[in-house]
């Protein structure tokens, strides 16, 4: 698997002193993730990473870029919801016998 990651207070020093550093640390778990995941979960994850990715660097501040990746999580978790809720209640199909035929006067 991959080592373990440093104490907070260490993260916290790498990122003032070689945010660089703490990105290449960040990267390598990433990384040692989406590998130790089943194979046919990797393209998904790795997919979903490059998403992430995106819109870390479209953030103008690390701030926004965690609200942008916390809105991807928020409709994700929405999407979910609908598909779960749909499975649940399922919306009975229209067949013909269920439209009703109006004649008009020609």
């Amino acid at each position: 698997m991959y080592k373990s990651l440093p104490s907070y207070e260490e993260l916290r020093e790498m990122a003032q002193k070689d945010p660089e550093a703490l990105e290449r640390l960040r990267l390598e778990h990433v990384r040692a993730t989406i590998n130790s995941a089943p194979e046919k979960y990797r393209q998904r994850l790795s997919g979903l990473q490059f998403q992430i990715d995106g819109q870390r660097r479209l953030a103008k501040s690390p701030m926004a870029a965690c609200l942008r990746i916390s809105k991807m999580m928020h409709d994700s978790l929405h999407e979910l919801k609908a598909v779960i809720e749909e499975e649940e209640n399922p919306q009975p199909a229209l067949t013909e016998d269920a439209a009703t035929v109006l004649a008009f006067p020609g």
